[in-house]
């Protein structure tokens, strides 16, 4: 979503939206950003979809990256997209709403022990499903779209650091492999740093409605199917 700002408005009003984005709404971003008497801002996504979650020894890893113990997330994006932003922060520090993805283990683990963090690391795979029907059959992974370590832009986590994780990944006109098509997209995160063990919260940052996040491809095709 791009912010039209008209040479007539008052520079103050201008400025005063500019903060707005900058202090309020998702810590994550788009890749576009606009300017007005020198204060430069990224503007939201049209789109955000939340997903809160909580790693303990109750929940066992999918799979490795780089020799470590890896979880996935997977998303449903219903149809072709100009970008795709992710990011994930531990602990999580909002509250879960109505329109919000939980995973069951998030409310039994905040209750145990809401201060638990870990550092995260993300990766963004596409994967070969594109139809809504097929999410069940299951799939495998046709590219890595990125990956994030530690950003700046997202907030400190308990101990000071910038160990929160941020990507973004714009489609490509002049290359299909590079276009970001409708279908299941992967986020596999861990951490290089500590065990995975906490609360976190992921969030998506899309140009369309509808995008779904699940802990699983089954639940992930209740979700999209309508199977609750």
């Amino acid at each position: 979503m791009k912010m039209k700002l008209s040479g007539k408005i008052l520079p103050l009003i201008a400025l005063t939206t500019l903060a707005g984005c900058m202090s309020t709404g998702p810590h994550l971003k788009s890749s576009v950003s606009e300017g007005v008497a020198g204060i430069e801002a990224r503007l939201p996504y049209a789109n955000y979809s939340n997903y809160f979650g909580y790693v303990d020894k109750s929940v066992v890893p999918e799979g490795k990256y780089k020799g470590k113990d890896t979880y996935y997330l997977y998303v449903w994006v219903p149809a072709a997209v100009d970008e795709i932003g992710v990011s994930m922060i531990s602990p999580a520090v909002a509250t879960p709403g109505d329109k919000d993805f939980v995973h069951a283990n998030f409310k039994p683990g905040m209750d145990k022990d809401a201060n638990k963090f870990f550092d995260t690391y993300i990766v963004l795979d596409r994967m070969n499903i594109i139809d809504s029907n097929s999410i069940a059959d299951g799939g495998k992974v046709l590219q890595n779209l990125g990956r994030n370590d530690d950003s700046s832009e997202l907030p400190a986590n308990p101990s000071g650091a910038s160990y929160n994780s941020l990507l973004r990944k714009t489609t490509s006109m002049n290359n299909p492999t590079e276009a970001l098509v409708r279908g299941v997209y992967r986020i596999g995160f861990t951490s290089f740093r500590s065990s995975v063990e906490g609360s976190f919260e992921a969030t998506i940052g899309t140009n369309v409605p509808g995008v779904k996040i699940a802990a699983s491809l089954s639940e992930l095709d209740a979700l999209v199917n309508n199977k609750l």
